[in-house]
């Protein structure tokens, strides 16, 4: 399943697998993928799983946090919405901090260079993966690293 969505002025190619879309016809609830410029120390790349139910490797939000962020984000599908967002931490950690502070939203006057060119979304061993990068970017480089519940994962 192929797509693009349009996040600040620039289109995102936004591949899923068929595994992925396999499972996407199976989502009892909504699922939102957000894409994450981390800035810490240094640049990061990460993307956030998100749902307000209980689904393994994903990070489970209260409902009346998770619809403003639906409303901020895009639908893929009637089920999975994806999501450009920038976060920063408050200091520079030798390690990633996922969810609530230290890690905050950081809104950057001109977010379409930081926009990347493509999402590829897979499903695997039970949970979903991706990663994302621009046109000198790889796929499978895998340096994308994964946000879920409150853990990271390469």
């Amino acid at each position: 399943m192929q797509t693009k969505l349009t996040f600040h002025g620039k289109a995102i190619n936004i591949t899923f697998s068929k595994k992925a879309s396999l499972q996407c016809e199976k989502l009892g609830s909504n699922l939102l993928i957000e894409i994450q410029i981390y800035f810490s120390c240094l640049l990061g790349k990460r993307l956030a799983f998100y749902t307000d139910k209980e689904m393994k490797g994903t990070w489970r939000v209260d409902t009346d946090l998770f619809i403003p962020m639906l409303d901020d984000s895009q639908k893929f599908n009637d089920n999975v919405f994806i999501r450009f967002n920038t976060v920063m931490t408050k200091d520079c950690p030798v390690s990633d901090y996922a969810g609530p502070p230290p890690v905050t939203d950081f809104k950057i006057n001109n977010q379409k260079p930081y926009v990347p060119d493509w999402l590829n979304i897979d499903f695997k061993n039970g949970e979903w993966f991706g990663e994302y990068g621009w046109l000198s970017s790889e796929a499978g480089q895998c340096n994308t690293k994964q946000v879920r519940g409150n853990s990271i994962q390469t």
